[in-house]
Order: structure tokens, then sequence, then C-alpha cells
């Protein structure tokens, strides 16, 4: 069963050097944010970063190829860059000059893979690249979640029928799914994200209003779960249905910290589900569920998913579940014809293809990274 939970030791030192960033992008981390007050001392800031950091971030483009393994100097102007595009800095020269020598290996690895051309899907820089893959996971991976949340667990199984799914299906093309959010490295809450996110669909399908819904009430009010530290989408299901429904991101935005939980906010419910059901393991399965609502699910992240920027993601990963994410849709790549499954992240539009992936469909039963394994949906 899959779990946000951040592992203390190796947080306390990397959170040290998220510290400035905070002030930037984590209280922009989704689209309520700033209704807060913080985010209202924020706002001017925030507008003026994203204007230089859009420009950074082109200029940082253009450089692209031409330095990987080659002087040192143009290495160092691209790091710029790249730290003015994601608003990065640093405590001491000594820390500033690891992260340069982390980001020069990150770039000369993804350069390396892009130039090999045998892949379906490529690599690129984003707000990652500072990062070596253990600081990746410590900051942003699961693990396994303590048998004490695991409540209600396989409580109900979808049954379906045997009529065939659609060849493809999308649902953001139906109006049906949020814009992109942001949850941080400061809060491990991908499992609020989705259970938002799956709630958000059904309501759109169902009542034709796409509304944002609160992942910080899930974090601050839900007791099944652990906030910032550890969750299941599965429990925040059920805390939904307890509580009556879940109200607006705009009312209760997100905070990336645990708080105390605000009975008047999470008192005015704009969406509400009766019941959830979980979907047996499979792609087949999986198919049959996604071509009626976006479902929850769950996967193993790591290794090359940090780079991801666009294609049809094949790289090797496993089934140890650290990272929940939703399906939005699936279908087939116009050039190459690879089957895949549309995700949708929640670390932001500077990762992967607008904070959405495309993972290898019909990969084995399990589906690749184990994206079949642990699936649910809410029903309203």
């Amino acid at each position: 069963m899959p779990t946000c939970m951040l592992k203390a030791q190796s947080q306390t030192k990397l959170h040290r050097l998220y510290d400035d960033r905070r002030s930037g992008e984590h209280m922009a981390l989704s689209s309520g944010a700033m209704s807060s007050a913080l985010g209202r001392r924020l706002i001017l800031f925030t507008c003026c970063l994203a204007l230089s950091a859009a420009a950074a971030a082109s200029s940082a483009a253009a450089v692209v190829g031409d330095v990987a393994g080659g002087d040192n100097k143009l290495m160092m102007g691209r790091f710029l860059r790249w730290q003015a595009a994601y608003n990065r800095s640093y405590a001491t020269a000594e820390e500033r000059e690891r992260r340069f020598q982390v980001y020069r290996r990150n770039i000369e690895h993804i350069e390396a893979t892009n130039r090999a051309g045998n892949l379906t899907y490529t690599l690129g820089e984003n707000q990652f690249a500072d990062l070596t893959e253990q600081e990746f996971l410590d900051l942003y991976a699961m693990k396994a979640m303590p048998s004490s949340l695991r409540r209600d667990a396989g409580r109900k199984q979808a049954n379906f029928s045997a009529v065939d799914a659609p060849t493809s299906v999308d649902w953001r093309a139906k109006g049906a799914v949020t814009p992109i959010k942001n949850q941080g490295p400061s809060c491990s809450s991908c499992w609020a994200f989705v259970t938002a996110a799956t709630i958000e669909s059904i309501t759109k399908i169902k009542t034709g209003k796409l509304v944002s819904l609160s992942e910080q009430e899930l974090i601050d009010c839900d007791p099944y779960d652990g906030g910032c530290n550890l969750g299941y989408f599965v429990n925040g299901y059920k805390w939904v249905i307890e509580n009556g429904g879940l109200t607006t991101e705009a009312n209760y935005p997100y905070q990336a910290r645990r708080n105390y939980c605000s009975r008047s906010k999470a008192a005015q419910r704009a969406a509400r589900i009766s019941d959830y059901v979980q979907v047996p393991a499979g792609e087949s399965q999986l198919q049959q569920a996604v071509a009626q609502q976006p479902v929850a699910a769950a996967i193993e992240m790591g290794g090359s998913l940090q780079f991801y920027s666009g294609g049809v993601f094949s790289g090797q990963c496993g089934t140890r579940m650290n990272h929940a994410i939703t399906v939005v849709g699936y279908g087939a790549d116009a050039n190459t014809g690879l089957k895949y499954w549309l995700v949708k992240n929640s670390w932001g539009t500077s990762w992967g293809e607008r904070g959405y992936l495309r993972m290898r469909r019909d990969f084995t039963r399990s589906g690749l990274c184990g994206i079949a394994l642990d699936l649910a949906y809410p029903v309203v």
C-alpha cells in the first residue's frame, strides 16, 4: 500500500537547502494559495519571479547540448541561469559548489541519455537538477505504509462488464481535470493531491461543475493519514465521506505544511462523495475504470522519472510503490504507435509534459512501475 512518508533524517539537511525557495515556489504551489495572507504578501514577488524565470529558462534552453562534458565556464553560466529560473540560492559557497557538481553530473547524464537516441522518451533539465537521485527520493518518495493506516482497504472491488473500453480517453479534453498543482518538497502530500483530483473529476462528470478542491483540508483534518508525513488515497476517501464532503482550494488554500484543522472552513463543503471503489489489479481493469472516470493509482518513481520531459516513458522501474498519481486517460502515440497511460502528477508544470506523464501501456499485467496494482476511485 502506498504512503507519502518522508525520510526524516535526510529531510532536515535538504530542507535547509530549500528554505529560500519556499517563499517563491512553495507558497504558489496551488492555484488557491494566493488567497492566504502570506500569499497576498508574496503576489507581487511571485508575478515578477514568473516573468524572470520564464526568460531565464528560455535562455538556459538555448544552450542545451553544447556544454555537457565541455567547458566549465559554459556549464557554470548554464547553472547560474538555472538558479535564476528556479529561484535557487545556497547558504554557503561550499554548498553552492557541491550543488554545481551535482547539477553538472545530472546535465551530463540527461544529455548522454538523449544523444543515445534509442528511447521512446526524453529527459530534460528541471527543478530537480541540483539533487542527487537519493536526495530526490528523500524529498518526494514514499515508504511502505504502516498497517495501522490500512483502514478498510479492500472493502469493495469494482466489477466491470465485458463491454470494450474506447481505444483512447482524455478527461482533460472533456473539461474534467483541474490544472496541474505542486505539492513541493517540504510536504509529502501526493496522497492528498490524488484524493482531491479524483473527487474534482467525478464531481465534474456528475454535476457539470469543475471546482478545485482543498488538499490542505485533507492534510490538516484527516485523522487517518499523516498529513505531510504519510497517507493513502483510500483513507482520504473514507474521511471525505465521514466529513460530508471537501471544501474548495480557494477557501482552504495549500500551505505545504500541517496546521490545526479549521473546522469552520471544512464545514463549507463544495463536493461530496458517497463511496469509493477499489479496482482489481491489471491493465485491462485499469482501462475499464479510466474509461469511466480518472483513477487514483500508485507507482514506483525514481531513476529516469526525475528528469522525464516528454514522450512515452518506458524506463526501468519496479513495483515498490512510493508515489501516488492520477490516471486521467490513455491512448497511443501518433508517431510511434506506443500505447500509454496519461498521468496527472503533482510536481508543477516544469516537470514532464507540462506536469503530465505518458507511461507505456500494455507492458505487463501489473503495468510499468506497478501502475495497475493499487487503484481506486470515488463514487458520488
